[in-house]
């Protein structure tokens, strides 16, 4: 195919893309809905603008994309990266003698069918995120309610993540 028929093509298909979140868009705000986290406890009031100018999706990219490229493009396992990246992110921002508890009981609910051994990597996977959050991602201090992966046409993700505001 010639470089002007894919860059009309490319064009096209964003246009496409373009149209249906304005029309999902819409469509949520027809039935005066947030977005919906996967835990089933109801909808998440959603910003527009973000508290900060900072887009929470885009710093839970950044926070865990060391350890992405590990991952490969399998969509699953970037999906429990994230889940180990949102439990460290949270646990990263309780006191420290309430950190410890919380990633057991994360890891343990989360594992439960998994080995001793593997829900120990977790654990020291989640210790490693949390010493990252500390370190790089400090200033940012709103907690991760919920995030959702969904996978675009061109083979890439797109990340939404549901954060609450801190006053």
């Amino acid at each position: 195919m010639s470089a002007p028929k894919q860059l009309a093509k490319r064009r096209k298909l964003e246009k496409k893309r373009l149209r249906k979140r304005e029309t999902r868009l819409k469509r949520q705000r027809k039935r005066q809905t947030g977005w919906y986290r996967p835990d089933g406890f109801g909808p998440v009031a959603m910003l527009d603008a973000p508290v900060g100018g900072v887009k929470m999706s885009e710093v839970l990219g950044d926070f865990v994309a060391p350890l992405a490229d590990s991952f490969g493009d399998d969509r699953a396992a970037y999906e429990r990266l994230l889940s180990l990246g949102q439990v460290a992110w949270n646990a990263a921002l309780q006191p420290e003698y309430r950190r410890e508890a919380m990633i057991d009981d994360m890891i343990e609910a989360g594992l439960p069918w998994e080995s001793q051994w593997e829900r120990q990597a977790c654990r020291e996977l989640v210790h490693r995120l949390v010493a990252r959050k500390l370190e790089s991602f400090a200033k940012y201090q709103r907690p991760i309610v919920a995030f959702q992966l969904d996978e675009l046409e061109d083979g890439g993700y797109h990340l939404s993540v549901a954060s609450a505001v801190v006053q």
